[in-house]
């Protein structure tokens, strides 16, 4: 999958790949954080599990970030294809036709079963018995994959619930990334 990320960003040539530094790095984050939100709301909806509510709120927030630094430099237009368009909704609408699709024609079980869901979308899920469970389904699965996988899609949740990262100055966009 990284393979393909990697890629996609070599072809493709977005806006912010064509801009300085800042953007680069802003662009390359939110082309990983648009799709973890989409495949959130869809899991949501397909799986019947958690809320999406909590993962519009990310979108939400990455629009007020957006909004804030185009305040400051309006070169922050460009970390979209459209200057128009904020980045969160910009980014969340756009993975959210294509994985959506994917995972219809996939189908609920499949979809569902795949990725531990329930551990990510509900809260206090992430226990040590249910990764467990988890990778005993999925032995192709290794513990860090998993781990890594919890924690990123944790940190993506986090820019909805902790916002103070929106009225920080817009020298880099994103928040600190947990390493």
């Amino acid at each position: 999958m990284r393979f393909l990320l990697v890629l996609s960003l070599l072809i493709a040539t977005p806006c912010w790949a064509q801009s300085d530094e800042k953007l680069f790095a802003a662009g390359k984050l939110l082309e990983m954080v648009g799709p973890a939100m989409a495949q959130a709301v869809i899991a949501v909806e397909l799986c019947g599990i958690g809320d999406a509510a909590a993962w519009k709120q990310v979108v939400a927030a990455i629009d007020r970030r957006h909004a804030r630094c185009i305040a400051q430099d309006a070169g922050w237009k460009k970390l979209t294809e459209k200057p128009e368009a904020l980045a969160g909704t910009f980014a969340f609408d756009s993975f959210l036709a294509t994985r959506g699709a994917e995972a219809r024609a996939q189908g609920a079980a499949a979809y569902c079963g795949r990725v531990p869901w329930k551990i990510v979308l509900v809260s206090g899920e992430a226990t040590q018995p249910a990764k467990e469970a988890f990778l005993r389904e999925r032995p192709q699965v290794t513990r860090e994959a998993l781990d890594e996988f919890i924690a990123w899609m944790g940190w993506v949740r986090a820019l909805g619930d902790d916002t103070r990262w929106i009225e920080a100055p817009c020298m880099d966009f994103w928040p600190a990334t947990q390493r």
